[in-house]
């Protein structure tokens, strides 16, 4: 819940944007907004994970949740937001407005990746096998007139399932030619035998470029962070009478990656420090930015200032205090919850509030280059 909101300060100009009064402005781009929860997608690899996670009450006739679409400008599963007064909004309409845009995104953004909302972020539970899949790049789905783009992954696993396999089948083995795969693609033969398998752990980052075949198995609770698309082609799927799009499987594959151990060595993130205490960084293969924030007790806090663009926050590991240094918001984020941070809301600082577990969140936004550097 978020507290300590202040008086709605003055937006230039403040008039009605969308509909929308100063005071909903205001809700929208100067403070904190949550999600209406339960944006969950019911593919049938998924469990029960997830509810439990968010405290969500489920029973044995709850449809299954596989992801959690956390924060989505996607018109598959897009996020809602409650305004005080009960009006329910959805995120990707209020974005056509171009100054609401600015205001929520950051001019920024706009004027480098449009009034749709660039990211997804997702909580994953892959209860059973996942479809043995791949992501065609951007250049691949225009050629095959796709309406969403093309798009690369990043992977945090947070847990795995005891006793469940718990493994990433990535790219093809080493020795594995193009026509051996191709030719047991034709012959819908069970194609997991030609890839490369990696078992998987909590902590685990991997980042998968497009064209990269790959399949998580029974097991694995991650978090997905990626560009705004949902453009999957399955190759094969354990006959589960799903569609299959192998044309255009094999037209979107990366040939010329590399294979095994070195795909494994290339995909596999990790931890980087930055100069700000708490803050730690992966290098991801495409516009966005993905750190982790970590913050404890007695003052060991993590400052985050001078921000221009939206963020995403995804608590991943205890509870964490969200309070703005200008001291006109403050915000509980626990494990398994998300916040967007508006362009406007202004610099915060993040504490730990867990005694026993570490207290850890995913900071999420996209690289912004100097005007100098496009």
């Amino acid at each position: 819940m978020i507290s300590n909101r202040a008086k709605p300060a003055n937006l230039e100009p403040r008039q009605r944007i969308s509909g929308l009064s100063p005071d909903d402005l205001d809700f929208l781009t100067r403070f904190p907004v949550k999600f209406i929860e339960g944006n969950f997608a019911d593919y049938m690899w998924g469990g029960y994970h997830l509810y439990n996670m968010k405290g969500l009450p489920y029973n044995k006739d709850t449809r299954l949740a596989a992801e959690s679409w956390e924060v989505s400008g996607h018109q598959k599963y897009p996020s809602r937001i409650q305004m005080p007064h009960g009006r329910v909004v959805v995120f990707m309409d209020l974005l056509k407005d171009r100054q609401l845009a600015g205001l929520m995104l950051g001019d920024a953004v706009v004027e480098r990746f449009g009034q749709d909302f660039p990211i997804l972020v997702k909580f994953v539970d892959v209860h059973k096998h996942m479809s043995a899949h791949l992501h065609p790049s951007q250049k691949v789905a225009e050629a095959l007139n796709e309406k969403d783009p093309g798009k690369e992954e990043v992977f945090v696993v947070l847990d795995v399932h005891e006793g469940a396999e718990s493994a990433l089948y990535l790219g093809l083995k080493d020795g594995v030619t193009p026509a051996a795969f191709e030719a047991a693609i034709n012959k819908e033969e069970n194609i997991l035998s030609l890839l490369h398998k990696i078992y998987v752990k909590p902590g685990d980052l991997y980042r998968i470029p497009s064209g990269v075949l790959h399949c998580w198995t029974g097991g694995s609770i991650a978090v997905e962070i990626t560009e705004s698309s949902d453009l999957t082609y399955r190759m094969y799927d354990f006959r589960r009478q799903r569609p299959i799009h192998i044309k255009k499987g094999l037209a979107s594959i990366d040939y010329g990656c590399k294979q095994g151990v070195a795909l494994e060595k290339q995909c596999s993130g990790s931890w980087q420090p930055t100069l700000t205490k708490g803050v730690d960084s992966v290098m991801t293969c495409n516009a966005l930015r993905v750190e982790r924030l970590s913050a404890g007790l007695n003052g060991n806090s993590v400052e985050i200032r001078n921000r221009n663009t939206f963020e995403v926050l995804m608590g991943i590991e205890g509870r964490m205090d969200i309070t703005s240094l200008r001291n006109d918001w403050s915000v509980c984020l626990n494990k398994g919850s998300s916040l967007f941070i508006p362009s406007k809301a202004g610099d915060y600082r993040v504490r730990g509030l867990d005694e026993i577990n570490k207290n850890c969140a995913l900071r999420i936004n996209m690289k912004i280059p100097k005007k100098g550097d496009r």
